[in-house]
C-alpha cells in the first residue's frame, strides 16, 4: 500500500476512534445530566408537608408516576420512570399506604415503595363536628394531640404557612376539616392530618359546588358558614333544605338568624340545651345578638348540607322548633311558632 494511502487510512482510523470516543463521552454527560435531573425532589421546601398517598395493586410503574405526578410529590413522570427502570424496580414497587413528601428524591421515593408499606387506620370523621370533637376522636385514637391539633386547626398559616389553599377571611379552618372517611397513620403530623382533611374539601367542592358558586350571591365562606348551621340543626335528611330556607328567609329581611348552635358554639358549658342567659352571650358568634352570618363555621358541613344551601326549599317559614322526635315544626308567623312551641310543651 502506498505510504500516502497508508497515513490517510490511519488518520481516518484514529478519527473515527475520536469520534467515537466523544459519543462516548457525551453520552455519558448526558446520562449524568439526565440521572443529576431525574434524582433531584420536586420541592426543596422543609415545610412541604407528608401526604397519603395510596399504591393500589396491579398499577403498573407509569401508573405510579403519573399518580405522583398529580400529588405533586414529583415534578416529571417520564424521569421518574426512567430512574425505576435503572433501578429495575418496576416489578418490585408494593401496593399500600405510604406517607410521601415532595423533599423526597426519586431514589427516596423508590426505596419506600419497595419496603414503606405504612400502616393505616379507618378513621370516620362526621358531618357536623367541630374542630375540638375532631381533635378529641383523633386523640383518643393515638393519632393526634389534641391541644396542637387545635392551635393549628384554629390558624391555618401554622399550617400552610403563605400557602394557604383556601380564600379564607378569618385564620381559623373550621368547617374546611372535609367530615368523612380517612386512612390515617401513626406517625402523621398533626399539619398532615389537617392538609389531608382540607384537600378532601377541596376535592369535594371542586366540581358541582365550584359551578354553583359562579351563579351565587354568596362566596364560598358564607356558603359553607350557612351550612355548618344546618347541618347543626338537622336530624334527618330531608330537613336540610327546609332549614336552609328559614335562614335564607331570614337573612333575606335582615333578620337575626337567631341559631342555637352559634350560641352552642361559644359556651362555656358543655351541655345541649341553650338557656336565656346564654343568649347574652358577646360573641360575633352569637346570631341572637348580631345580624346576618356569623364570621365563619361552627362545624364542618358535609357535602349534602352545602348544596341544600344552593338549592332551598321553596317556603315561607320564618320560624321551626324541635318536635323532640329529631324533625321540626315549622312556622311562617311568630305567632304560628308561639302556637307550636305550646302545643309541644315549650
Amino acid at each position: 500500500m502506498p505510504e500516502n494511502l497508508q497515513i490517510a487510512s490511519k488518520r481516518t482510523f484514529f478519527g473515527v476512534v475520536r469520534f467515537l470516543l466523544l459519543l462516548a463521552l457525551l453520552g455519558t454527560i448526558g446520562l449524568g445530566a439526565i440521572m443529576m435531573v431525574s434524582i433531584r425532589p420536586a420541592n426543596d421546601d422543609p415545610a412541604a408537608l407528608n401526604k397519603l398517598i395510596q399504591i393500589q395493586h396491579g398499577m403498573s410503574a407509569g401508573q405510579i408516576a403519573d399518580l405522583l405526578s398529580e400529588e405533586e410529590i414529583i415534578t416529571n413522570p417520564v424521569l421518574f420512570r426512567f430512574v425505576v427502570r435503572m433501578q429495575r424496580a418496576e416489578k418490585s414497587l408494593q401496593a399500600g399506604y405510604y406517607l410521601l413528601n415532595p423533599t423526597m428524591g426519586p431514589l427516596e421515593i423508590i426505596e419506600h415503595l419497595r419496603y414503606g408499606e405504612v400502616t393505616t387506620e379507618r378513621v370516620v370523621i362526621p358531618e357536623g363536628f367541630e374542630i375540638k370533637q375532631i381533635a378529641n376522636l383523633l386523640a383518643d385514637r393515638g393519632l393526634a394531640d389534641r391541644e396542637r391539633f387545635i392551635e393549628l386547626a384554629h390558624d391555618a398559616s401554622l399550617v400552610f404557612g403563605d400557602n394557604v389553599p383556601l380564600d379564607l377571611p378569618i385564620a381559623s379552618l373550621e368547617g374546611y376539616l372535609f367530615p368523612d372517611t380517612y386512612r390515617f397513620s401513626i406517625g402523621q403530623s398533626e399539619e398532615d392530618l389537617i392538609a389531608q382533611m382540607v384537600n378532601r374539601f377541596i376535592q369535594v367542592t371542586s366540581g358541582e359546588v365550584a359551578e354553583l358558586l359562579e351563579e351565587s350571591e354568596f362566596t364560598l365562606h358564607e356558603v359553607v358558614t350557612l351550612a355548618s348551621i344546618v347541618e347543626r340543626e338537622i336530624m334527618v335528611d330531608w330537613e336540610r333544605p327546609i332549614v336552609a330556607s328559614v335562614y335564607l328567609n331570614r337573612l333575606a329581611i335582615n333578620m337575626p338568624l337567631q341559631a342555637d348552635p352559634t350560641v352552642r358554639y361559644v359556651m362555656t358549658e358543655d351541655r345541649s340545651r341553650v338557656l336565656y342567659r346564654d343568649l347574652e352571650i358577646e360573641s360575633p358568634y352569637n346570631t341572637y345578638r348580631n345580624r346576618g352570618l356569623p364570621p365563619g363555621p361552627i362545624a364542618s358541613p358535609g357535602l349534602a348540607s352545602i348544596l341544600a344551601v344552593f338549592d332551598p326549599a321553596e317556603t315561607d317559614y320564618f320560624f321551626f322548633v324541635s318536635k323532640r322526635d329529631g324533625t321540626h315544626q315549622f312556622s311562617e308567623t311568630y305567632n304560628d311558632h308561639l302556637k307550636a312551641r305550646r302545643m309541644l310543651g315549650y
